[in-house]
C-alpha cells in the first residue's frame, strides 16, 4: 500500500525566489510476514513557480512583506494551503543567507510554510540540494568517476562532488553572476568586497561609477571559469584565488565529469551573450560568466554534461531530496514533534561495547553545545543480541541522567530502533520522553529535523552547517 505525501521547496537567492511542490509517494516494501519497512519510492514534481526577483528593502535587507506575498502567490496558484505540507525545506541561499533579517524571515516563514519545514542556510547543504536538483547525483550512480556540480547563482557558487551516488565533497565560493551589478546606461552601480583582492590582482579598470570596457570584464569572468575548472581539475590556486573559498576549502579531488545548475548555466549551455550589450540586458556579469565557462571547457579537454535542471536546481532538490524517512520500526513520544535544529553527536561502533565508553564519550560531546537539546547517533549492528541492546540502553541512559529535562534522541543506521527505544524506557528509572528512529545515516556536524507522523512514518531532514554565516 502506498502513501502520497506533500513537500515544498523555497529558495529565496541572491537574485531570485522560487517555489515548487512535490508529491512524494512512500510505500511499505516488506512482504506480510516481516516487520513492515517503508521507504521514498517516487518524487514526482506537481508544481513549478514563477521564478521571482527576490524582494530586498536594500542591499542589507530583505523585503519580509513581498516575500511573504510572492510565496502565498504561488501557493494560490498551485491550489496548496499551509496544512496540505507534510515536509520541505526553506532555504535563503547565496548573498541573501547574510541580510541582517535573514534569521527573521526564516523563522517567519517557516511558520507560514507548514509545521514541519526545513529552514537553512548552509552553503554545504545548497550544494549538495542542488547536485540532487541538477541530475550529477544519478549521472554519478550510472557513470564510473567523480561528478561535479557547480551551481553559480547571484552571489555564489556552491558546488558538490559525487562518486558512485555518495556525496564526497562540498563547498563554496565567492564567484556569481551579481557581484557587479550595472545601471540602465551600463555604469558599474555594485561591486561586492568579496573579489576586490582579485580585480587588484587583475589590475583591471571596473570602478563603481563608470561604464567598464569589455574586455576587462571578459577578463575577470574569464578569471572566475579559470578558477573553477582548476577546482574541478585539482589544479593549483593561488593566494587570491583560494580566498575565494567560503567557510572552508575543498578536499582537492579530481573530476572527471562536470556539470552546472543555477541561473548563470542558463548561459553555460546557451549562445545568447556575444556583446557588451547583451551583458547589459540583465544588468550583471552572469551571461558573460556563463558563456566564458563554455568557452573554457569546449576549448579544453574537459567532459560535462548539461544538467536536468539549471535555474531551478536548487528549489527542486530542497523540495524533493531534503526528507528522509524512519518507519514502522521506531518508539517516538508525539507530543513534543516537530522538533528543530538538533546537533547530532556521532559515535563509532566500537564505543557501543561498553558503558563507560558511551558515557565517557557523549558527556565530553555534550559539552560543546553547553548541555543542550542533542541527539546520539551511531550505526549499529545489523542484527544487535539481546546483550548487546541491554549495553547500549544502558550507556545512553547513564549518559542523560545529569540532564533529566531533555528528551532520548537516538538515531540508528541500522534496524533495531524500536527493540533499543523499548529497552531504554524499560530501563530508565526517571521519566523522560523517547525518541528512536532508524534508517538514517549521519555525521558529526549534523543537525537533524524530526517532523510530526505523516502515514506510519517519520519525516527526517539531515542538515549540514545548518543557519552558517
Amino acid at each position: 500500500m502506498n502513501d502520497k505525501i506533500l513537500s515544498v521547496g523555497i529558495d529565496i537567492g541572491t537574485t531570485t525566489t522560487q517555489v515548487i511542490f512535490s508529491e512524494i509517494t512512500i510505500q511499505n516494501t516488506a512482504s506480510s510476514f516481516f516487520v513492515p519497512k517503508v521507504k521514498i519510492v517516487d518524487k514526482r514534481i506537481i508544481y513549478k513557480g514563477k521564478i521571482h526577483l527576490t524582494p530586498l528593502v536594500s542591499r542589507k535587507s530583505i523585503n519580509l512583506e513581498k516575500l511573504k506575498s510572492i510565496i502565498q502567490e504561488e501557493y494560490d496558484r498551485a491550489n496548496v494551503k499551509k496544512e496540505h505540507i507534510s515536509t520541505g525545506a526553506i532555504i535563503i541561499t547565496g548573498e541573501t543567507a547574510r541580510k541582517e533579517n535573514a534569521q527573521q524571515v526564516l523563522n517567519i516563514l517557516s511558520d507560514f510554510a507548514g509545521d514541519f519545514v526545513v529552514a537553512t542556510a548552509g552553503a554545504d547543504l545548497e550544494s549538495i540540494l542542488a547536485g540532487y536538483g541538477s541530475g550529477a547525483y544519478q549521472v554519478s550512480k550510472n557513470t564510473s568517476g567523480k561528478v561535479v556540480n557547480f551551481d553559480i547563482g547571484g552571489g555564489t557558487t556552491n558546488a558538490c562532488v559525487f562518486n558512485e551516488g555518495k556525496i564526497v565533497d562540498s563547498f563554496a565560493l565567492h564567484i556569481g553572476g551579481k557581484l557587479i551589478e550595472f545601471d540602465d546606461e551600463g555604469n558599474v552601480i555594485y561591486i561586492s568586497e568579496k573579489i576586490e583582492k582579485l580585480l587588484e590582482s587583475l589590475d583591471l579598470n571596473i570602478n563603481i561609477g563608470s561604464k567598464p570596457e569589455l574586455c576587462h570584464l571578459t577578463v575577470l569572468v574569464s578569471k572566475f571559469a579559470d578558477i573553477i575548472l582548476k577546482i574541478g581539475s585539482n589544479m593549483n590556486l593561488s593566494s587570491e584565488e583560494r580566498e575565494l573559498f567560503i567557510q572552508h576549502k575543498n578536499k582537492e579531488l579530481m573530476a572527471q565529469i562536470f556539470m552546472f545548475s543555477g541561473g548563470v548555466a542558463e548561459f553555460v549551455y546557451s549562445d545568447e551573450v556575444n556583446t557588451l550589450k547583451d551583458t547589459l540586458k540583465y544588468k550583471d556579469i552572469g551571461p558573460l560568466l556563463g558563456v566564458y565557462i563554455r568557452s573554457v571547457l569546449k576549448k579544453g579537454k574537459y567532459k560535462f554534461l548539461e544538467s536536468r535542471e539549471k535555474i531551478r536546481a536548487t528549489v527542486i532538490g530542497a523540495g524533493s531530496h531534503s526528507i528522509k524517512i524512519s518507519g514502522s520500526t521506531i518508539i517516538f513520544d508525539e507530543e513534543i514533534l516537530p522538533i528543530k535544529n538538533i546537533p547530532i553527536i556521532k559515535m563509532t561502533d566500537d564505543l557501543l561495547e561498553d558503558q563507560d565508553g558511551i558515557y565517557e564519550y557523549v558527556s565530553e560531546k555534550i559539552k560543546m553545545y553547553d548541555d543542550s537539546i542533542v541527539a546520539i547517533s551511531f550505526k549499529g549492528p545489523i542484527s544487535p543480541s539481546y546483550s548487546q541492546i541491554q549495553v547500549i540502553a544502558g550507556g545512553i541512559i547513564k549518559c542523560f541522567e545529569a540532564i533529566k529535562y531533555y528528551p532520548i534522541i537516538i538515531v540508528v543506521e541500522n534496524d533495531f530502533a524500536k527493540a533499543l527505544g523499548q529497552t531504554i524506557k524499560t530501563k530508565c528509572n526517571f521519566s523522560r520522553k523517547v525518541i528512536c528512529i532508524d534508517g538514517i545515516s549521519t555525521d558529526n556536524g549534523d543537525y537533524i529535523d524530526i517532523g510530526k507522523p505523516v502515514g506510519g512514518i517519520i519525516p527526517v531532514a539531515v542538515k549540514t552547517l545548518i543557519f552558517s554565516n
